[in-house]
């Protein structure tokens, strides 16, 4: 599925359909106009991962925007609530922060729980370690 990155360049989300189970990873994308044709065609979703960090990058020989280079966590909460996805779970948090190059938004719990009650999302944040497991009957977020 497309996606796309702070810089403009073209990027692949993950699509995967197992058991009657569907998920989608969107790894370092960015907001952009294709959620819904995603849900169209190949929705609704159990889990929806997605980038929460919103960013600020700069690269070196481009000039900063000032503006995020990841999803938002209201960003991340509206694209799960527009891909009708059971649920949302957050990537790409406490990582990749590297001030001044790369910075996290801060406070990202606080914005992402006030996010997830205005889109009515299911929000399953997990640890650095926990897996995501297929279950018989639904999918469950399992430590590893």
């Amino acid at each position: 599925m497309p996606a796309v990155d702070w810089r403009g360049d073209d990027q692949v989300s993950w699509v995967i359909e197992f058991n009657g189970h569907r998920i989608i990873h969107c790894g370092d994308t960015t907001w952009h106009g294709r959620w819904w044709r995603i849900a169209r065609e190949y929705g609704p979703f159990d889990w929806a991962f997605l980038p929460i960090n919103g960013a600020i990058a700069t690269g070196r020989g481009s000039e900063p925007s000032g503006l995020p280079t990841t999803l938002t966590p209201k960003q991340a909460c509206a694209a799960t609530r527009i891909l009708r996805a059971s649920k949302l779970c957050p990537i790409h948090y406490r990582t990749f922060n590297n001030p001044p190059i790369y910075v996290e938004q801060p406070n990202f719990r606080d914005a992402l729980a006030q996010a997830a009650r205005e889109e009515k999302v299911d929000v399953r944040l997990l640890n650095p370690g926990d897996a995501v497991a297929w279950g018989d009957d639904d999918l469950q977020s399992k430590a590893a």
